[in-house]
C-alpha cells in the first residue's frame, strides 16, 4: 500500500469520525456555554425561529386537549374565547421562555413557571445541563439528547445538522 492510499484513507476515517463526533461536539459547546451562563455562545447552536414555533405548537395543542377534555366547558360559549387569550397568553410567554437563560435552565432540568417569565433570569443554575443524558441519532441528519430528570416525564432536545453544523430545532417538553 502506497503513502498516497494510506493519507487518503487516514483523512476518510477522520472526517467520518468527526461527522458522527458533530452533534456530541455541539452538546458540549451548549453545555460549557450554559454552565458559564454565556448565553452568546449558547445562541450560536440554537435555531431561535423553530424552536419558539414548536414550543408554541406543543403548548397550544396541550390547551386545546385541556378544553376539549373538560366537562365544564363543553358547549360553553366561553371556550372559544378562551382558546383565543390562551393563545395570545401561549405567543408572548413562549417568546419570553425561549431564551439562552430558559434553553439554560431546561437543560439543567429546570421548568420556569409562568410567574418567572417575565423575571431576569442570570442566577446561576445549582444543576448541571444535560445531567444523566442519553444520545442517540434518529436519522443521519437529526440528533437527539433525551434528559430524564423524572423517568415519566424526559425532555427530548432534537438537533437538527445544517451543512456540517448541528442546530437545536426543537425540545419535546413534558407538557401533561
Amino acid at each position: 500500500m502506497g503513502k498516497g492510499k494510506l493519507v487518503v484513507g487516514l483523512a476518510a476515517i477522520l472526517i467520518a469520525g468527526y461527522v458522527v463526533a458533530s452533534p456530541l461536539i455541539t452538546v458540549y459547546q451548549m453545555k460549557s456555554a450554559a454552565e458559564k451562563n454565556d448565553g452568546e455562545a449558547l445562541s450560536e447552536h440554537i435555531e431561535f425561529p423553530s424552536l419558539r414555533q414548536s414550543i408554541k405548537d406543543q403548548v397550544n395543542a396541550m390547551f386545546v386537549e385541556k378544553l376539549e377534555n373538560d366537562k365544564n366547558l363543553k358547549g360553553n360559549a366561553f371556550a372559544g374565547l378562551a382558546m383565543v387569550f390562551a393563545g395570545a397568553l401561549v405567543e408572548k410567554a413562549v417568546d419570553v421562555y425561549v431564551t439562552p437563560a430558559g434553553i439554560s435552565k431546561i437543560m439543567a432540568g429546570e421548568m420556569v413557571s409562568l410567574g418567572e417569565l417575565g423575571q431576569s433570569s442570570e442566577r446561576q443554575t445549582k444543576k448541571e445541563p444535560f445531567k444523566n443524558a442519553s444520545f442517540s441519532y434518529e436519522s443521519t441528519d437529526k440528533f437527539v439528547v433525551t434528559v430524564a430528570n423524572k423517568p415519566e416525564e424526559p425532555v427530548r432536545f432534537i438537533l437538527r445538522r445544517q451543512g456540517l453544523n448541528w442546530k437545536l430545532t426543537d425540545i419535546r417538553l413534558p407538557l401533561n
